[in-house]
């Protein structure tokens, strides 16, 4: 169990695309690889700063104040939706969408870096041992690593298959929690079923979606989440979630990611910056929100639709007036659900006639049957073996006796 605690800890021994291959390939490029991410780290910083910088001069008092919510009743803090993440309407001013989607890949990009240069760092070098992993997978690669259109192609299907495997535990979470507790309201029943369907291919009702976020705003709020969820979406996303030392750290990354990516949208929906963008920077767009896996080769028209959908589920008219986006769950969910595929999950349906708690079985046993098993099993042998050594003891002493008698 030690073992495998320890190859489930290292992310890349938890996904099956490692391999030499990959590791020949990445030892080629991570030099000019991280030499790129490091030479745009101040022009990145310097646009995150202006980024924060009219969060802090033009937000709403109330962003400014709150940092995250004590809520009496989940005893845990967190991020409050309408406090804590604020939709610019005027970033167009001071900054372009191309400065926002390199901020949201920059982001992504450090949490990898850091997933494996901070340990590097405190243990004084001897994190390189494990530095072989980290370059056996494209998985935790920067975007900055791959140097060809072959190797971005390559890196692009690792997060696809992260993407994959991760999506369907947050979209089952997600329904599972809220039916577990109590029946869906027949008002929004359709709604939940097409956003909770997995149908990964079929145009769903986006409408009705959009409709269920304020159910389920009144049954989970932000704040109001568990840890297990927030590493569930935070894999989904494709960033490190190890270790999970708080919900608040990986929810952190959660909320900057999102805010930037609203902060994208109202731009680009105000701006009717979709038209003029490239067909390459338009599959970009969506993939950055998880609506279009490469592997499907969609159609301009067909992300076109997927994002005008999605817009819809956001808000719709009241985004782009107000800034008021859907509840964060409703929207991550409906998102992930575009890699809800079963066909890429690992287990088998055999796997469900097997004992899932035959490792702690002992401790559901009654103490006094315990006591037996310990009184007739390990205590009995050693009182035998104990017993055995005070004969062999008792009889050398007779036979010295009788010698020097």
């Amino acid at each position: 169990q030690f073992l495998y605690f320890i190859g489930k800890s290292i992310p890349c021994v938890d996904m099956s695309v490692a391999s030499l291959p990959v590791l020949a390939k990445n030892a080629k490029q991570i030099v000019p690889g991280l030499i790129g991410f490091a030479g745009n780290l101040t022009t990145n910083v310097g646009l995150l700063k202006k980024f924060r910088d009219r969060q802090w001069n033009n937000a709403p008092q109330e962003h400014r104040d709150v940092a995250e919510e004590w809520d009496t009743d989940y005893w845990k803090r967190g991020f409050d939706q309408k406090k804590n993440m604020w939709v610019d309407k005027e970033l167009h001013t001071e900054m372009t969408r191309k400065d926002i989607a390199q901020i949201m890949q920059f982001k992504m990009d450090s949490w990898r870096v850091a997933a494996w240069g901070l340990p590097t760092a405190v243990t004084g070098g001897f994190g390189l041992a494990v530095l072989p992993f980290w370059l056996a997978n494209d998985t935790w690669m920067p975007s900055t690593v791959p140097q060809t259109p072959e190797a971005l192609a390559e890196w692009r299907e690792a997060q696809d298959l992260y993407r994959y495997k991760h999506s369907p535990a947050v979209c089952t979470i997600f329904r599972w929690w809220l039916e577990h507790n109590g029946p869906v309201p027949d008002k929004w029943a359709h709604g939940w079923e097409e956003l909770c369907n997995e149908r990964n291919n079929v145009r769903r009702d986006v409408k009705a979606i959009a409709e269920v976020s304020d159910m389920y705003e009144c049954f989970q709020s932000m704040k109001w989440v568990r840890r297990q969820q927030a590493r569930a979406i935070g894999r989904a996303m494709g960033f490190p979630t190890f270790p999970t030392l708080s919900k608040i750290s990986v929810m952190t990354r959660v909320k900057d990611y999102w805010e930037l990516a609203w902060n994208e949208d109202h731009m680009v929906i105000s701006q009717n910056l979709l038209p003029t963008m490239s067909d390459e920077e338009v599959y970009d767009y969506a993939w950055r929100r998880y609506l279009a896996p490469y592997d499907k080769k969609l159609t301009r028209e067909q992300l076109i639709e997927r994002i005008e959908d999605y817009w819809v589920v956001l808000g719709g008219d009241k985004f782009v007036q107000e800034g008021k986006t859907c509840n964060i769950y409703v929207l991550t969910t409906y998102c992930f659900s575009h890699y809800f595929e079963p066909g890429f999950l690992e287990g088998d349906i055999s796997e469900l006639d097997g004992n899932d708690f035959e490792n702690i079985s002992q401790w559901g046993k009654d103490v006094y049957l315990q006591r037996l098993e310990f009184e007739n099993g390990p205590l009995r042998d050693q009182a035998e073996a104990y017993g055995q050594k005070k004969i062999e003891e008792r009889e050398a002493k007779l036979k010295a006796l009788e010698g020097s008698a």
